[in-house]
């Protein structure tokens, strides 16, 4: 489901047979994410390319790998971010949460 490569000075991480970041997975994408971060020290982009909603607990995953991340001077952010989940991160107040890019 979750699936990393590598590129320059960051790591990839994206979501595979999901278009939904919801309470089904959002402790397993915390977990490995969470995993990654501490074991290889790179920044982390997750792309999410196809994903078109988010549920809280998927929100409270996302915030708590962000907030890891930059207790250890890492990056994390958000890339290929669809207008309908942007429209989300706005309207549960975590814009300034993430580094976001859109598609």
């Amino acid at each position: 489901m979750l699936n990393f490569r590598m590129e320059d000075q960051s790591v990839v991480a994206s979501l595979e047979g999901t278009r939904r970041i919801n309470s089904k997975i959002s402790d397993l994408v915390k977990k490995e994410i969470i995993e990654f971060i501490e074991q290889s020290g790179k920044q982390i982009v997750l792309d999410l390319k196809g994903i078109s909603f988010i549920d809280s607990q998927g929100f409270s995953a996302l915030k708590a790998i962000a907030e890891l991340a930059c207790a250890q001077d890492r990056l994390f952010a958000l890339a290929n971010v669809s207008d309908d989940v942007l429209e989300l991160v706005e309207l549960v107040g975590l814009k300034d949460a993430f580094v976001i890019g859109k598609n």
